[in-house]
């Protein structure tokens, strides 16, 4: 009896200890499930995380600068008499015209200052018409520009030139650079690199980057041999301009930007919105400025079309952010007028047998006409790359002589807060998550994950293999199947074809 009640009490807890095992088993699985489920889900949302350090240079990278000065600064040099007449102020510039009659001495002779205010005059009044203005604003422009009798004079000394510069086989870029050169070499009194190795040279080259009514920007140019990095802390860069004024003359300060922006011309070139650090426009005239300049931080970020973040990883030979809404715009001017924009040429193919823009033949319907360039505009996202400046001004007091500026660039710290986003999962860190997640609660590793599958796999194909062989004939046409085929005991013995053998007749 005693024993009956201990095998009825061990039963009982086996039974327990059976039932707790497989609920332990199935809340591991569950829970198990719920992570898998959590990692595939956040794997599909493809999520990017942001890491901060603190970068520790010896040495920085040459910075992107521009300088712009007004254009009366630039003028001011200009000896103009007011008393002298049209007609011979026309034949001071076709004599000097008559005697550079290619590319090369148009390109390399000095010019005197008619014709340079001439041609200056031409690329302003054509960048204002097709860059520095809205799109609509632009349409709107060359409209005016086509049927106000007042300007008259201005539309035939464009023709005038840019005839004069078809004759020559000059691009309007080199056209650009030459005006804008002979405008300010004049006024350039030391322009260059400088470094605390006086064995090093830097040779600095000039290259024009904005003409405008307003302002004349210019920037230095360096070849590979002489581009190289700031290695010491302190003066890299000096420029000293003079200016030729009356005494009572004001002329606007000077400014000096970081990152190459053309400042009359970023807000109709840029997306709204941006940063305007690394850049200081209070270098007045007849001052000695000591501007202090270093990287705050770097931003990295992961390329993408999201509202807000939306950038693109732009490499070598690809437009930057400014000349991909240069191009929109020239593709608008383009569609309206069945012409090239003369300021925007250096963006199309040289196979392009387009005409340049004669602007008293485009007629624009501004009524009824979508002259945009907002669509194309959308396309053209900021760089991953974003790097912020800090730049501190020092006013040194008045210069030794009042038509003197001085504005010398130092550099400061080589140290800067680099934030660069990655991606959180890889293909290889998404199944190591998943391997760590079904050993967490199982003890199971991703090949036992796959052993499961592969057992589930065969035993499903063999369920399927057993199925489809329920409906197999034989030569009689009958059904094969289980119930058909011969009854499998322990001593039954059966040939090749299903049948039992029949028992072998005695000897006599």
């Amino acid at each position: 009896m005693g024993e009956h009640k201990n095998d009825a009490l061990w039963s009982q807890i086996k039974k327990i200890r059976r039932y707790g095992f497989w609920i332990i088993i199935i809340v591991l699985a569950v829970l198990t499930v719920r992570d898998v489920i959590d990692l595939v889900l956040e794997y599909g949302e493809n999520p990017k995380q942001s890491e901060m350090n603190i970068l520790f240079n010896d040495s920085m990278t040459m910075p992107n600068i521009t300088f712009c000065m007004s254009k009366k600064q630039a003028w001011s040099h200009f000896e103009i008499d007011p008393k002298e007449k049209t007609e011979d102020w026309d034949a001071k510039v076709q004599g000097d015209l008559a005697n550079m009659t290619d590319a090369k001495t148009f390109l390399t002779e000095k010019w005197d200052y008619r014709m340079v205010m001439e041609a200056y005059e031409v690329i302003a009044t054509l960048n204002s018409l097709e860059r520095e203005t809205t799109p609509r604003g632009a349409a709107r422009a060359m409209t005016v520009f086509r049927i106000n009798p007042r300007l008259a004079g201005k539309r035939k000394l464009i023709a005038t030139w840019l005839d004069i510069i078809k004759e020559r086989g000059v691009t309007f870029s080199q056209f650009t650079q030459k005006v804008g050169f002979e405008a300010i070499r004049r006024s350039l009194q030391r322009f260059a690199r400088t470094s605390y190795d006086e064995d090093q040279v830097f040779r600095t080259g000039l290259r024009i980057s904005w003409i405008s009514m307003m302002n004349l920007c210019f920037q230095p140019e360096f070849d590979a041999k002489n581009y190289k990095d700031i290695n010491d802390q302190g003066q890299f860069f000096i420029l000293q301009t003079s200016h030729n004024g009356k005494e009572n003359d004001t002329f606007d300060c000077m400014s000096v930007d970081f990152h190459g922006r053309p400042s009359a011309l970023g807000r109709f070139m840029e997306g709204k919105g941006r940063v305007r650090d690394g850049i200081t426009d209070e270098l007045c005239l007849g001052m000695v400025h000591e501007v202090t300049v270093e990287v705050r931080a770097t931003y990295i970020m992961l390329e993408n079309n999201e509202k807000g973040t939306s950038c693109n990883d732009i490499e070598d030979g690809e437009d930057t952010e400014f000349d991909c809404r240069s191009r929109c715009r020239l593709e608008m001017i383009k569609e309206m007028c069945n012409c090239i924009a003369p300021t925007l040429g250096y963006l199309t193919d040289k196979s392009d047998n387009t005409p340049i823009c004669d602007y008293t033949k485009c007629e624009i319907d501004v009524q009824k006409g979508n002259h945009t360039d907002e669509l194309c505009s959308k396309k053209c996202l900021r760089d991953c790359k974003q790097i912020r400046f800090q730049v501190n001004l020092d006013q040194k007091g008045r210069s030794v002589r009042p038509d003197l500026t001085t504005v010398v660039l130092n550099w400061g710290s080589f140290e800067y807060l680099s934030l660069e986003q990655k991606w959180v999962w890889s293909v290889a860190t998404f199944i190591a998550a998943l391997g760590g997640s079904i050993g967490m609660w199982l003890g199971l590793s991703f090949i036992s994950l796959l052993q499961g599958i592969s057992w589930l796999v065969e035993k499903c194909g063999n369920k399927f293999i057993l199925d489809g062989r329920s409906d197999e004939t034989d030569a009689n046409g009958s059904p094969i199947n289980q119930t058909h085929r011969p009854k499998l005991t322990k001593n039954s013995v059966f040939d090749v074809n299903g049948k039992k053998p029949e028992e072998p007749k005695p000897v006599a």
